[in-house]
C-alpha cells in the first residue's frame, strides 16, 4: 500500500519524516503542493496531509468519486496532536491509518464513522480485511443502521464464525466512546447456507399454502436485515428485507486456450462455468495458466476485465504433481503442445494452494476452464 505525506511548514515536515520512518511513504512539501496533491489522489492508496482540514477539503472535493475507489485520507496538525480520518475511513483504510499515525505521533485519532464510535462491526471493513468483494454496497447502510438501532441482523455463512466474532469484539473494544453494551456478536443470528435454503423453502411453502403474503412477517424472523457471506448463494428473488452480499475471493480459475483466442470467448466460457457451479464472478481470486500462455492477450484481457490477477504456474510444478492420484483429466495432445498433461485444472489446483477441485476441465471450442477453491479462507 503506497502512502504520500504532504506538509506546508518546517514543523510539519519534521513530523512527516518521523512518521515516514515507521510507515514509509513519499514526502511532498509546499512547492506546487495543490497540483501534487491532486495528482497523488489518483496515484496513492493513502494520503497524510499535515495542514488545516479546510485546505484539504477544498483541494480534493472536486476529485471525489466513491468510497469504494477513493484513497484513504488522514489530516493531521503539525504537532501531531490529532489524526483525523477524513475520507474513506473503512474501505480506504483511513480509520486504521489515523489510529496508526496517532500512535506514532503520540496524539489522538479522530474517528467519526458511526459504527466505529458505537462499537459495532462494520461489514465493509470486515470484507476488506478478509479479502471479500462487496456485491451491492448500497445495502450496507441498512445493515449498519439496524445494528446502530440495537436490532439483530441475520448472517448466512458456512464459515467465518470465529472471524465474525473476533471482529465484532475488536470493534466493541476499540470504540472510543462506546457505552460498553454494544456488541455486534450478540446481535448476529447466524445460519449456514443449507439452513438458509431450508428456511427459505419452508417460508415459500407456508405462503404458497396461504399462511401469509411475502410481505408479512408473522414470526418476526424473515424480515431481518441479512448479510450473506458466500461465494455464490443468492436469494432466488428479491426478498422483502435488505440483503448485503459479501463474496469471499477463494476461487482460482485455470484457463488453457489455443493461440490468439479472443477474450470475449474466453470470458464467456469462464462465466458459463461459474454460473453452472453457482459461483459469483466476484468470488474469483485469480486466473491461472502456464508460462506458454503468459502473454496470451485473451487471457490477460479477461483477467483485467474481471479485476483479478493472472498467476503463472511453472511447468516444473505441474510436472511434479501426482496427476493419477488427483484423478484429473489429461491429454497427450496437450502434452505435445505444452509439455504438461494438464493446463487448466493443474494450474488452478496449484494456484489455489492445492485446494479443492470444484470443476475439472471443461472443454469449449479452443478453450478449457477449471475451477479450484482455496481452503481455509
Amino acid at each position: 500500500m503506497s502512502t504520500a505525506y504532504f506538509y506546508l511548514t518546517d514543523e510539519g515536515g519534521q513530523l512527516a519524516r518521523r512518521l515516514a520512518a515507521s510507515h514509509p511513504g513519499d514526502l511532498y512539501n509546499k512547492e506546487n503542493f495543490k497540483a501534487a496533491l491532486r495528482e497523488a489522489f489518483h496515484k496513492y492508496d493513502y494520503l497524510v496531509c499535515i495542514m488545516a482540514t479546510g485546505i484539504v477539503v477544498r483541494i480534493l472535493a472536486p476529485l471525489l468519486v466513491h468510497k469504494t475507489s477513493d484513497p484513504g485520507v488522514v489530516v493531521m496538525d503539525q504537532k501531531g496532536r490529532f489524526a483525523i480520518s477524513l475520507l474513506s475511513g473503512h474501505l480506504g483504510g483511513a480509520n486504521d491509518l489515523a489510529r496508526e499515525m496517532a500512535a506514532l505521533s503520540g496524539g489522538e485519532a479522530v474517528i467519526t464513522t458511526a459504527t466505529d464510535v458505537a462499537g459495532e462491526l462494520s461489514f465493509d471493513t470486515f470484507a476488506k480485511n478478509h479479502h471479500m468483494a462487496i456485491e451491492n454496497i448500497q445495502e450496507l447502510k441498512h445493515i449498519s443502521g439496524a445494528l446502530l438501532a440495537g436490532k439483530p441482523v441475520r448472517v448466512i455463512t458456512d464459515r467465518h464464525y470465529a472471524e465474525l466474532t473476533a471482529s465484532a469484539n475488536t470493534a466493541a473494544g476499540t470504540a472510543a466512546h462506546s457505552s460498553g453494551d454494544s456488541n455486534t456478536a450478540e446481535k448476529m443470528k447466524i445460519l449456514t447456507v443449507q439452513e438458509a435454503k431450508e428456511h427459505l423453502s419452508k417460508y415459500t411453502a407456508d405462503h404458497t399454502k396461504g399462511a401469509g403474503t411475502p410481505n408479512e412477517d408473522p414470526a418476526g424472523e424473515e424480515s431481518l436485515p441479512t448479510v450473506v457471506i458466500d461465494e455464490g448463494f443468492t436469494f432466488p428473488s428479491a426478498p422483502p428485507f435488505p440483503v448485503l452480499y459479501l463474496r469471499p475471493r477463494t476461487i482460482c480459475a485455470g484457463i488453457g486456450c489455443k493461440r490468439h483466442m479472443d477474450a470475449a470467448s474466453i470470458e464467456e466460457a469462464l462465466l458459463t462455468i461459474l454460473k453452472k457451479e453457482g459461483i459469483s464472478p466476484l468470488a474469483l481470486k485469480c486466473i491461472s495458466t502456464i508460462p506458454l500462455k503468459a502473454d496470451e492477450p485473451g487471457i490477460l484481457t479477461t483477467a483485467e476485465h474481471l479485476h483479478v490477477p493472472v498467476m503463472i504456474i511453472s511447468t516444473a510444478d505441474i510436472e511434479a504433481l501426482d496427476i493419477a492420484t488427483l484423478g484429473i483429466q489429461t491429454s497427450n495432445f496437450v502434452a505435445e503442445q505444452t509439455g504438461v498433461l494438464s493446463v487448466s485444472t493443474a494450474s488452478a489446483y496449484l494456484a489455489s494452494g492445492r485446494g479443492r477441485i470444484l470443476r475439472d476441465k471443461v472443454k469449449f471450442k479452443g478453450i478449457t476452464v477449471a475451477l479450484c477453491q482455496v481452503e481455509g479462507e
